[in-house]
């Protein structure tokens, strides 16, 4: 707060500013005249401005005053400007766009209360890192360090409807599930102790869409297929749990939110649970909860009357298990890939003005001689940065704002927390503290350069004139590191696009096993308080076998790629008079009807497949594929072994069942008819080869379905092509974002390149029209210029080598597989680069070789 003495000597200033500067002025020869120093007449501009720093609202004034300044200037630029903010608001907009979703799945704190005790609870064995808990009831009674401990399984539900059964995505949970959490409802309530099993809660989004938001909604009832349920409550759209509920099922239950949660039949259970969460008490640490949990696991299943395969209980913080370390190392991988960009972006925009500022050099001269402090000029270089950077933030914003909606758009599914990912005050504080940064580079690159040059230089700008102007050694080597930066991060983008380029055509060249032609994929879900006749599968198959124009049609629980089947040890298998495999290894098991294998075109390589003689009542049979029979039955001839899984009838082609980029493993199939208790709850997919192209397949297998069983909920329907796409749609998301970025990163490095060249080349203009009139040869003028890119790329694309091979190592353990940079990606991709930096080269030089020296020398 200012004094009233203050504001008096203010004041006092503005009424007699002209006489005190007038007097200042006097004072100051006077002093000189006293120390011997000869009188001359001051510097009337810089005693105004030395006299004028006493007024302390001079900086609004100078704001002004350079804020006006530079909208003009950039008005009468207009080709910097749209270039310069362009740029920048790409730069911005990407790295904002990124990090809005690295804040929303990161760093935005799970929205529970006191969400850091939060814990997710699994069993951990040899077959699976991350799978059932084995005793939640004997983990809950011996464990002391769990104030709540509740279990739930992720499953479709199918609610039947007017038009027949639609499914739905529930979670099944015991009765402490959201006290557990601390969630609460918008309407209603949730679960208590005292709930009934057919207690449920819904989601609502669920409540909008499916039951028109109807005010009454607390006490309806839904019929599902397997029971009916009451709801209770309705949790807000908000509360989103378990949030990996689209990943149970990729391509088959892929909604991306959870639309009920029910109670478990007959309250708590005491079996294994697929997933549990539990809230630690105050005082326990998270690890010495996890050394307790693992040691009670231990003894539990020492305890056990039947020990199953050796599972120890791990414990880990919730946040962590939602987001897995491979999730964060990959958005870290992509947002150091856009700071790259914006840095990039930084640079091309700080090498143009650098150049701007040098053809105004004689400017500066002028504002120099006149009196202008260097502290007077930056001020105005940073009032200028700023409209620059507001305007490319609210861009920037933009862009960000429609680059999130498209992201979320496609990687929702793949994407844990996608529904927290939205633009808040961090991202908005993000972008004003990079347009910050990035605006006080721009502004001080070029100014540093200028103004970092002795009084001579001012002096010889004024005799020269702008045409002449050059930056001096210091702001070359400035430029000329600029532009090596941005070729060092174009090449480093341009290696990881290359590298997911590279991987992902190497996958779509892997055989998958199946010939997907022609073929399409329904999937039937059901779920019923009894199992249905397996028989209903086989009629259906018939039936659809018999539609014209269908060669083959068969069923089976999940098709390759669209996920794994159920998993077994190789110690549950064995061959009769064999000894056991060693050492264990998981063994894939799947259920199909006879005509799956000539559906997908799985070629018998010894003995048969299913016929509709392997029913419930036949001998079991069993069909191994070649990896399974050259493990268990190398040396003899598998076909008619009989194994504890029943008697070997064929032995079939290698199929990669799991992903393209891992080989086949061993497989075991078996006839749904002789095993339908294993696989009632997944549901099952119908498959259909058609001699034509399947349009219009869709609504009469529908028909078909619903004729032989009208609770059959038919969705999911698409072709085994887009199957095969969808298994590599994560790697292609993340392949369209990097090589959107190193697209970017090349078009800037090529541009900035340009420019940087094409200024040189305009600085030397006399000493190439000198040359010239020497008889220089074109030619040998181009090669001056591109001589000079040449060395300028070429120290990038070394400096950028480096920095792939380092980055490189941050490729391991993510989400999607890339394989380590070589010889023969990088010296293409350097080759391609450098031949792009040197055609965008080229044109300089050729406008330089063709300089005429009379006209040059003359306007010189």
């Amino acid at each position: 707060m200012l004094s009233l003495g203050e504001w008096y000597r203010r004041v006092h200033y503005l009424l007699h500013r002209r006489e005190l500067e007038d007097q200042l002025r006097l004072d100051m020869e006077a002093h000189r005249a006293m120390m011997g120093t000869p009188a001359r007449f001051g510097n009337t501009l810089r005693l105004r401005e030395e006299a004028h720093d006493t007024w302390g609202w001079r900086w609004l004034h100078d704001l002004g005053h350079d804020l006006r300044h530079g909208l003009r200037s950039f008005v009468a630029d207009r080709a910097y400007t749209t270039t310069a903010v362009t740029t920048l608001a790409l730069g911005i907009g990407t790295t904002a766009a990124v990090f809005t979703v690295v804040n929303g799945v990161l760093l935005r704190p799970l929205p529970f209360p006191d969400a850091g005790r939060l814990v997710q609870v699994s069993g951990q064995s040899a077959l699976a890192e991350r799978g059932a808990v084995p005793d939640v009831d004997g983990l809950r009674r011996g464990s002391g360090s769990f104030a709540a401990i509740a279990g739930y399984e992720v499953a479709g539900r199918y609610l039947r409807t007017s038009t027949g059964s639609t499914r739905v995505m529930a979670v099944q949970a015991e009765g402490d599930f959201f006290s557990v959490l601390g969630a609460a409802p918008r309407l209603g309530r949730t679960f208590t102790a005292s709930d009934p099993p057919d207690a449920a809660v819904i989601g609502e989004e669920f409540w909008r869409r499916d039951l028109e938001s109807d005010p009454n909604v607390i006490g309806r009832t839904l019929a599902f297929t397997d029971r009916s349920v009451t709801i209770v409550g309705v949790m807000p759209r908000s509360f989103q749990f378990p949030y990996a509920a689209a990943s149970i099922l990729p391509g088959v239950a892929s909604a991306a939110r959870t639309d009920v949660w029910l109670r478990f039949p007959g309250g708590r259970v005491i079996h294994r649970i697929g997933e549990v969460v539990g809230r630690i008490k105050a005082d326990v640490s998270i690890e010495a909860a996890a050394q307790e949990a693992a040691a009670v696991g231990d003894r539990l299943a020492a305890e056990a009357p039947h020990p199953g395969p050796p599972t120890r209980v791990i414990v880990e913080p919730l946040a962590d298990a939602i987001v897995t370390p491979p999730v964060q190392r990959l958005l870290a991988l992509l947002f150091g890939s856009v700071v790259l960009l914006l840095a990039l972006a930084c640079a091309n925009v700080g090498t143009l003005a650098l150049a701007r500022v040098t053809r105004r050099s004689q400017h500066v001269a002028v504002r120099v001689a006149l009196g202008a402090g260097r502290g007077r000029l930056m001020r105005q270089a940073l009032a200028e940065s700023l409209l620059l950077l507001s305007a490319s933030a609210l861009a920037g914003l933009v862009l960000a704002w429609f680059a999130t909606r498209w992201f979320l758009t496609v990687a929702a599914a793949y994407l844990p927390r996608a529904h927290d990912v939205a633009l808040d005050w961090r991202v908005v504080g993000f972008v004003i503290a990079a347009a910050a940064v990035v605006g006080i580079m721009v502004a001080l690159i070029p100014m540093l350069a200028v103004l970092g040059a002795r009084d001579a230089h001012v002096q010889s700008s004024i005799r020269e004139g702008a045409g002449r102007a050059t930056a001096g050694p210091a702001a070359s080597r400035l430029r000329d590191s600029l532009i090596v930066a941005e070729i060092a991060i174009a090449f480093v983008l341009a290696v990881g696009a290359a590298l997911l380029v590279r991987e992902l055509v190497r996958l779509k060249n892997v055989d998958p096993g199946v010939s997907t032609r022609n073929v399409m994929t329904f999937h039937l879900g059901y779920r019923g308080a009894s199992p249905p006749d397996p028989r209903q599968f086989y009629a259906i198959e018939d039936r659809v076998r018999q539609l014209p124009g269908t060669a083959a049609a068969g069923v089976t629980q999940l098709v390759p790629l669209q996920n794994w089947g159920w998993t077994s040890s190789s110690s549950d298998f064995a061959v009769r008079g064999r000894p056991r495999l060693s050492p264990e290894f998981p063994i894939q098991m799947r259920y199909v009807t006879p005509g799956y294998l000539a559906t997908l075109r799985v070629a018998v390589r010894s003995g048969r497949g299913f016929t509709a003689d392997d029913t419930a009542s036949a001998t079991p049979a069993v069909v191994i594929n070649e990896t399974l029979a050259r493990r268990c039955c190398a040396g003899f001839d598998p076909v008619g072994q009989i194994t504890n899984r029943g008697t070997i009838v064929g032995v079939v082609a290698d199929v990669r069942q799991a992903s393209l980029d891992r080989p086949a493993e061993p497989e075991l199939y078996f006839p749904i008819a002789q095993n339908w208790s294993q696989i009632s709850e997944l549901g099952m997919t119908l498959l259909v080869r058609t001699t034509t192209a399947p349009a219009g397949l869709t609504d009469v297998v529908r028909s078909v379905v619903h004729d032989v069983n009208p609770d059959l909920a038919v969705f999911d329907v698409k072709g085994m092509d887009q199957v095969i796409a969808d298994s590599l749609a994560e790697f292609t998301l993340y392949l369209s974002v990097v090589t959107a970025f190193a697209a970017l990163a090349l078009v800037l490095a090529a541009s900035g390149t340009y420019g940087v060249i094409a200024y040189l080349a305009a600085s030397r203009t006399q000493e190439f029209a000198v040359r010239a009139a020497l008889g220089a040869r074109r030619a040998a003028i181009a090669r001056l210029v591109l001589a000079r890119g040449a060395r300028i790329v070429g120290l990038g694309l070394l400096i950028g080598l480096a920095g792939a091979l380092a980055a490189s190592s941050m490729v391991v353990g993510l989400p999607v597989k890339v394989r380590e940079p070589d010889l023969e990606t990088l010296a293409p991709l350097a080759a391609a680069l450098f031949v792009l930096a040197m055609t965008a080269s080229l044109l300089p030089a050729i406008h330089a070789s063709r300089v005429d020296p009379v006209r040059a020398l003359k306007a010189e």
